[in-house]
């Protein structure tokens, strides 16, 4: 049993670290993209796909090494493995809105550029009206009142 609950806590060490070195990509890429530094946005998310690849294939393997290694009836946790694993749930929605901060920075941004390719291209008088999803749009007819 100890044996168990010891790589059990090394799996859980991993992911909790893992999850820590995500958090820092995600900061990373937030001054990235408030810098409008495409070059280093494209190489966070290369890190960042390998990050969530490797908390997939730990959480894999701390699925199976838990259904083969502890039945339910057996599986006395240790304070530190409550302490870990609660800083992996804490590290975890700290990373979730992160990366949605992140992702409407992202979105703002391909507003934004939209809104000067249409100046640049001489479309700024047009009339804009907002579709459900936010997005502007030039056609009066597509409007889902204009379609009624």
């Amino acid at each position: 049993m100890e044996s168990n609950q010891g790589r059990l806590k090394s799996l859980l060490q991993q992911e909790s670290s893992t999850l820590e070195d995500l958090y820092e990509t995600l900061m990373k890429e937030l001054i990235a993209l408030k810098e409008r530094d495409a070059d280093s946005v494209t190489l966070l998310s290369q890190e960042k796909n390998t990050l969530l690849n490797e908390l997939q294939k730990l959480d894999t393997e701390r699925q199976l090494y838990l259904q083969s290694s502890f039945s339910k009836a057996s599986a006395g946790v240790t304070d530190e493995i409550n302490q870990l694993t609660n800083e992996i749930e804490a590290c975890l929605k700290k990373c979730k809105k992160q990366n949605s901060i992140n992702g409407g920075i992202i979105e703002m941004s391909k507003l934004f550029n939209e809104k000067m390719l249409d100046i640049i291209c001489g479309n700024a008088d047009k009339e804009t009206t907002y579709g459900s999803t936010g997005k502007n749009n030039t056609d009066k007819n597509q409007h889902s009142l204009g379609r009624a």
